[in-house]
């Protein structure tokens, strides 16, 4: 039917009209201006048209090189329309007449405007930017250019960090930011990564009570715990920043110790696209661990069986190896256990995303997987996300974001393992040679079980299996009025939920003993032991675990919280004057269940399920429930003039369910102050070199309610075998106070001051940035010690705020980017810091005040009130005066001091002397003073080199540490013994026969477990961290593959120490006898379509 224009619409007519926009720009792919014209066109049925005057441009973005530059960000000038660049560097935009100007934006590049002057189509190229002032910084609830912050405020993108073989993003920040610590227990997979921020510390009494060190995690502006953190994929990073001082006051709750907030990637405008990462790598240890050959310990055993017995008289023939017996132990074909066990594994990571959109709505879809086997049978750590995201533009001025994440981790294990598997992995590297793993597919018995075999516990069936998962929603509005202009509110609310079920089953099995040869019986024949036992079970037979010690153990833990915060802010510029405001209210709750059970006394073999057990033998392991709240009110104001004077104030009040009412409510002010130097005409006209110098002071209180749940209430359990006595004395149940409640406990506060200087000169080719900060922590929770109370008075000391902690240092960037020719560029970093440290005040039983030994666990000088440079566990020790080497020098020196004993035995050749700091006339822990009085180094740095040369690249990171002190760990003077291997120092040993050359002390030294400045090293280390070379393949090529870009990539992890103070374990493992650091040789792609 045809119908007239001038025909009235009817009210059905009108409302089609009027949804017209809406509807197609919600549904029809491509840009706004299908949806424009349409909506024009239903208006033409009885109202005036307006998209005629709309101007439709395309154009490509390209970088110098001719490379397309997908994300680039394309506005009108003076508006906030605009839309993004493609994976092609293709953008369309619709103009109001054609005549306006585009803004060009891309990090990394110069901004450019280019004046549209009635053209349809454009060609831009855009020049990489050296200025890293023009840089947009995340920070709490927004964000900033870096020329405006007046905080200490780090930041690193994802593609910086995504293609590191690291375990996890943490593990990929080791000594890139200046201030942030990177600690790792151990190569092992699943082994916990930790970040530490400007040196925060905790209580070690308050840490079993749920207190950290660590910093709050942000994601996406959700706060999440650390396992999250641990579970993103760099891959789908943009950025991370990192508060370091009071600019973590707009998170006051938990910000004491630093903020780490993540943003991750988002759908840009164009065309869907679609891109991988991954890579394949092979794991090992980056130090393979290196102990004496079966021969040599036997030799070694053999010395100080001889010395001992020309000395003292205490050895009998029967404990050497005859030469029979060496010429059998140089014949022997045995494997080292770690040769058998230990084999190099694979690791690899894939993520594939696909994004796109129009000027309404944009998408990204994103899955990663990761796998990292361990190196013995059974260990493998699983990793499984799925983020998606979907930002639509629902009417002018009113936006909607709308994402959805899901994690799954799975842990798997065949032996009992902790994060070092320091036991499980000590026995296979320190087993002596000699002993053979397994004898005709048996796995054999050791001094009783002790230590156990690691083949029969493999092949035991044990198992400790952890499957854990976790969803988010997160969803935000964000509504922008045209009647207001730079007024901006925004509400988000967040929901998720984790679930995590660990598993342990500990099933009955069997070692086997065969008959010893042998002069000392240390050597092993094919021949099983002989004979039965009384309960007529084969003498052979030995049950490291029996069926009575049997358990399965099932844990299960859920978790779930939500989060919501409402902001309203206000940005505006007038002429030279520009204001920030920003006002928000925020509610956080969470609740957390854990419920664990263990079966022992297994009833039907090799069955791994509860009813395989004896069911009056259950026993509830653990069983909690906890619920948390917090409520939050915040505000920020800005100010700057011209861009030359900066002012920011933030206040926070945050309520936490953790403290009582009376004590609920922390308040976490601070106040920023900013002068860019570089903006003024005196010294823009003067100092023509330098582009950008920027002054800036922060000062501030933050807080952290970080411990468990509701210390301030009684907590009781309940005890069935320590309950009253009745009648014939039948015990009945009990109730016990498993805390004592604290009802004044409160916030801990950290109250932070921090100077800064950013500086860039020589045509922004040099970054340049100084930070001098002294932080003191007060009200720190800290745990009464239960030696301050009579033992009759029945309870647990409580978790107070008391500890007092003051921390101060310096922070040194300094980066460097040019062009060394046409093709050939360069990019540099380096960051150094220094600082020290004192704790003022913690809990502690007066009678310590008297302990004299520096070694016992009891002395306070290690603890507080004394310079941690000096006053360190590792520099307490004995003070060497060299070795005795001959029998006369004994005899001289015993003539000066006759009752002179060291460890109660006198001394003997081949053995260490001491300083009798004490003068009593014998060594003991009670000569330990401080060694040195510094042993920190007075240089570590952390540098980061990149050369890009055409399509290729290259990047590396290198950790230095010069100077200082470091010790030989007390497991590697560990004394040998016919079922302990040593490292192979002992090579290096005095012995009778040349008693002028061995550097090291005979092993029967009875100090030799004792720390002293004879087992010091100077600190220097030098090592290569990760190195990735890559290669960009040119886009003409690429193209005829169907590829927008493709990138090759060869990367390696722990790379190589150049300069080691340790002989015998890599200098990031903290002993040899844990599971090493691993070095990763990977090979990966990147590709987009």
């Amino acid at each position: 039917m045809k119908l007239s224009l001038q025909k009235p619409l009817n009210k059905r007519n009108v409302i089609r009209a009027a949804c017209a926009p809406l509807l197609l720009a919600l549904f029809l792919p491509g840009s706004g201006v299908a949806a424009e014209r349409n909506a024009g066109l239903s208006l033409n049925m009885g109202a005036t048209s307006t998209a005629s005057r709309w101007v439709n441009v395309t154009g490509t973005v390209k970088d110098s090189k001719g490379e397309p530059l997908p994300g680039v960000t394309v506005k009108i000038k003076g508006t906030n329309t605009g839309t993004s660049t493609d994976v092609n560097g293709v953008f369309r935009l619709n103009l109001p007449t054609g005549n306006e100007t585009l803004v060009f934006s891309f990090v990394g590049f110069n901004s450019i405007e280019v004046p549209a002057a009635g053209r349809t189509s454009f060609n831009v190229v855009m020049q990489e930017s050296v200025n890293a002032m023009d840089e947009i910084i995340v920070t709490g609830y927004g964000e900033k250019k870096r020329s405006e912050i007046v905080g200490s405020v780090a930041t690193i993108t994802g593609q910086e960090i995504q293609d590191i073989p690291a375990p996890n993003i943490a593990g990929a920040l080791r000594n890139r930011i200046a201030g942030v610590g990177v600690s790792q227990v151990s190569g092992r997979p699943g082994a916990r990564i930790t970040l530490n921020i400007r040196s925060s510390t905790n209580s070690e009494t308050a840490a079993r009570f749920g207190t950290t060190d660590e910093p709050l995690y942000i994601i996406d502006g959700i706060t999440v715990g650390p396992e999250v953190f641990e579970n993103l994929d760099a891959s789908m990073v943009e950025n991370i920043s990192i508060l370091k001082d009071a600019s973590a006051a707009i998170y006051g709750a938990s910000g004491a110790k630093g903020v780490v907030l993540v943003t991750t990637k988002r759908g840009k405008q164009g065309k869907p696209s679609i891109s991988y990462n991954g890579y394949y790598g092979v794991n090992d240890a980056a130090k393979e661990p290196e102990f004496l050959s079966a021969v040599e310990l036997a030799t070694l055993l053999n010395d100080g069986y001889k010395i001992l017995g020309t000395t003292t008289g205490g050895t009998r023939a029967s404990d050497f190896f005859t030469d029979a017996d060496l010429e059998t132990i140089k014949n022997l074909n045995y494997k080292s256990w770690y040769d058998q066990l230990w084999s190099a594994s694979t690791m690899q990571r894939h993520n594939l995303n696909i994004s796109g959109g129009s000027d309404k709505i944009t998408f990204f879809v994103g899955g990663s997987f990761q796998n990292e086997d361990g190196n013995y049978e059974g260990l493998k750590q699983n990793r499984f996300g799925f983020r998606s995201g979907m930002t639509a533009k629902i009417t002018e001025g009113l936006s909607a974001d709308l994402n959805f994440n899901v994690d799954q981790r799975l842990m798997n294990s065949k032996n009992p393992s902790s994060d070092a598997d320091q036991n499980f992995f000590e026995t296979i590297i320190s087993m002596p040679q000699w002993i053979p793993l397994e004898i005709n597919g048996l796995p054999v018995n050791i001094n009783n079980g002790s230590p156990r075999n690691p083949l029969g516990v493999l092949r035991s069936g044990y198992y400790n299996n952890t499957k854990s998962q976790g969803y988010r929603i997160n969803a935000s509005l964000t509504y922008q009025p045209k009647f207001l202009k730079g007024l901006s509110a925004k509400f988000q609310f967040s929901q998720g939920g984790s679930k995590e079920n660990n598993r342990i089953y500990q099933p009955p099995y069997k070692l086997y003993d065969f008959v010893r040869t042998g002069n000392n019986l240390a050597l092993y024949s094919n021949t099983l032991l002989p004979g039965v036992t009384s309960a007529n079970v084969p003498n052979y037979e030995f049950a490291a675990i029996t069926p009575l010690n049997a358990s399965i153990n099932p844990r299960l833990t859920e978790r779930n919280s939500y989060q919501g915060f409402l902001t309203l802010s206000y940005n505006r510029t007038f002429k030279a004057h520009t204001i920030s405001a920003l006002v928000g209210g925020e509610q956080t709750e969470g609740n957390s269940e854990v419920l664990g059970v263990r079966w022992t006394n297994q009833i039907i073999p090799e069955r791994d399920d509860w009813w395989a057990f004896d069911p009056t033998k259950l026993v509830i392991d653990n069983n909690t429930i906890f619920e948390e709240t917090k409520r939050s009110f915040f505000g920020r104001f800005s100010y700057d003039f011209d861009k030359k004077y900066l002012v920011e104030g933030v206040i926070r009040l945050d309520a936490s369910s953790n403290f009582a009412r009376g004590n609920r409510w922390g308040v976490s002010p601070s106040i920023g102050l900013g002068w860019v130097v570089s903006q003024e005409d005196f010294f823009k006209d003067n100092v023509p070199f330098i582009n950008f110098l920027k002054f800036k002071a922060n000062y501030g209180i933050t807080g952290d309610d970080r411990i468990g749940s509701r210390f301030w209430q009684e907590r009781y359990t309940i005890d069935t075998s320590n309950g009253y006595l009745y009648g014939d004395n039948t015990n009945t149940n009990g109730l016990n106070p498993s805390i004592y409640p604290n009802p004044l406990i409160t916030w801990e506060k950290k109250e932070t001051m921090n100077l800064g200087m950013e500086m860039s000169l020589l045509n922004n080719k040099i970054d340049l940035g100084i930070e001098v900060f002294r932080n003191r922590s007060y009200d720190v929770f800290d745990r009464g010690n239960e030696r301050m109370y009579p033992l009759y008075s029945g309870f647990q000391g409580p978790i107070v705020n008391y500890r007092i902690y003051h921390n101060w240092g310096s922070e040194f960037n300094i980066g460097y980017k040019a062009n060394l020719t046409k093709d050939l560029k360069l990019n540099t970093s380096m960051n150094f810091g220094y600082g020290n440290s004192v704790v003022e005040r913690i809990i502690y039983p007066a009678g310590d005040l008297l302990e004299l030994n520096l070694n016992s666990g009891n002395y306070l000088g290690n603890k507080f009130g004394t310079d941690p440079r000096k006053y360190n566990s590792s520099n307490i020790g004995l003070r060497s005066r060299g070795m005795f080497r001959t029998q006369a020098e004994v005899d001289a020196f015993m003539a000066e001091n006759p009752n002179y004993k060291i460890y109660a035995a006198t001394p003997q050749p081949g053995w260490l002397n001491y300083e009798d700091v004490n003068g009593d006339g014998i060594i003991n822990d009670y000569d330990m003073v401080p060694l040195f009085d510094n042993t920190n180094s007075f240089f570590s740095t952390g540098l980061s080199i990149g050369l890009s040369y055409k399509d290729f690249a290259l990047s590396t990171n290198i950790f230095a540490r010069l100077g200082g002190k470091v010790f030989f760990d007390s497991r590697a003077r560990t004394a040998p013994s016919l079922t302990r291997n040593v490292i192979p120092i002992w090579t290096d040993r005095w012995t009778p026969e040349n008693p002028q050359e061995g550097k090291f002390p005979r092993f029967d030294d009875p100090s030799i477990s004792r720390n002293s400045d004879f087992w010091a090293v100077d600190g220097t280390t030098i090592r290569v961290n990760n190195m990735t070379l890559s290669y960009k393949v040119p886009a003409k090529y690429a193209s005829k593959l169907g590829l927008s870009n493709a990138k090759l990539l060869a990367t390696g992890n722990n790379l190589w120490t150049l300069v080691n103070p340790f002989p015998y374990k890599d200098p990031y493992t903290s002993s040899a006898y844990d599971y090493p650091t691993i070095r990763t040789i990977s090979f990966g792609l990147s590709l987009s379509l």
